[in-house]
């Protein structure tokens, strides 16, 4: 296994945001939380916000233009010979240890709210969760459910259809659990090969979101209907009846975990 794993643009995107945050000593990183997608487009340079592109399986492309949600309950699992006490003046001041006790691992926790803003790859409220060298077999978050007007999950993503632009809108209510942990099963992510101001980086994996849709068939059958250019799953019916569950339970399971090198 490679001492870390690369994460292609949007971890590269993710760690240029980190460069002031990540300044505070050699042994101090940060947290961050993005978007990830095998259809990400190349960054250039000067380089642009990274684009994110998820597809239905009849060909219907999507680009992601917003995401954002609101976490509670933040937990780092800490690896079993490490203790509160070897961390002391390297974590976020919005970050508590905990030392492992009665079977269950230690951990640093967040109680949040954070809302994440998942396409520029950090939190609105704190520029970076610092976090110290280490391993971190994973991170869990649970969405905190919101209100009609502020949801749990919310993303647009612009679409052609018909040679005409639409819009996918997503919002809904949550309180699952995402388990972000290292794609493939490759094992904990380990700081100890990785440059000064590295990142780890908590994705939503976007080739997961939509499933077996297929947008484009439902449209012209009329098993998916558009509010003026606007799409919500919820309208389905017939063959994508439950599309808008299913796209929501892909949200929630596209959790993953990847550690950025420094820029």
């Amino acid at each position: 296994m490679p001492p870390f794993l690369k994460s292609r643009a949007s971890g590269l995107a993710a760690a240029a945001l980190c460069l002031s945050a990540c300044s505070d000593g050699p042994d101090v990183y940060a947290l961050r939380f993005n978007l990830d997608s095998n259809l990400v487009r190349a960054l250039r340079d000067p380089a642009p916000d990274p684009e994110y592109l998820f597809e239905s399986p009849d060909g219907v492309t999507f680009h992601v233009a917003s995401a954002t949600s609101t976490l509670v309950d933040l937990r780092l699992e800490l690896p079993p010979d490490v203790r509160c006490a070897d961390y002391e003046g390297t974590l976020s001041p919005l970050m508590t240890c905990e030392d492992a006790a009665e079977g269950q691992p230690g951990r640093l926790t967040v109680p949040g709210p954070l809302t994440v803003d998942w396409k520029l790859g950090l939190t609105r409220e704190a520029a970076g969760l610092r976090i110290p060298r280490g391993v971190y077999p994973r991170i869990e978050a649970r969405l905190k459910p919101g209100t009609p007007d502020r949801p749990s999950f919310s993303a647009r993503s612009s679409f052609t259809w018909r040679g005409q632009p639409h819009e996918l809108a997503v919002d809904f209510q949550s309180d699952a659990v995402l388990r972000f942990e290292p794609r493939g099963g490759e094992g904990s992510l380990d700081f100890a090969s990785a440059g000064d101001g590295s990142v780890l980086l908590g994705w939503l994996f976007v080739n997961r979101w939509l499933g077996e849709t297929r947008v484009a068939a439902c449209l012209e059958s009329g098993d998916l209907t558009l509010t003026g250019n606007t799409l919500r799953l919820e309208t389905g019916r017939g063959v994508c009846e439950g599309a808008a569950d299913r796209m929501r339970a892909g949200i929630e399971g596209s959790a993953a975990m990847g550690l950025s090198p420094h820029p």
